[in-house]
């Protein structure tokens, strides 16, 4: 459980400037609910990063409905919201955790790739 951060310690770390905030809402049900839900209410410095436009690429005929983004634009979302290896992120949604989980991985596996 060493990634997972409670409550106060993020509000004890709020405005560090190496913490990086990430909202992955998202609803399979109504994709635009994740993004209308950030716009009214998110937790202060917060970036959004939707399932579909930023976590996803494009389907194609062979892929499935949420294939992995290219490297390149994933970085370049990254990089656009001022995360690097240098912050520490904490990243959030409001479900059962599997859009935050699915920005997790992400993180992971572009690290294994550029380590490679």
């Amino acid at each position: 459980m060493k990634y997972i951060v409670d409550v106060e310690w993020l509000k004890d770390n709020l405005n560090k400037s190496e913490i990086r905030i990430v909202d992955c809402r998202f609803s399979l049900r109504d994709p635009l609910a994740g993004e209308l839900a950030y716009k009214k209410e998110h937790i202060p410095g917060a970036v959004y990063f939707d399932l579909e436009k930023d976590l996803s690429a494009t389907p194609t005929v062979h892929g499935g409905r949420h294939p992995l983004p290219s490297i390149q634009s994933i970085k370049e979302k990254l990089e656009l919201s001022g995360i690097d290896e240098r912050v520490k992120i904490v990243v959030y949604d409001d479900g059962t955790g599997e859009y935050a989980s699915r920005f997790w991985w992400l993180l992971n596996y572009l690290n294994e790739f550029h380590n490679s």
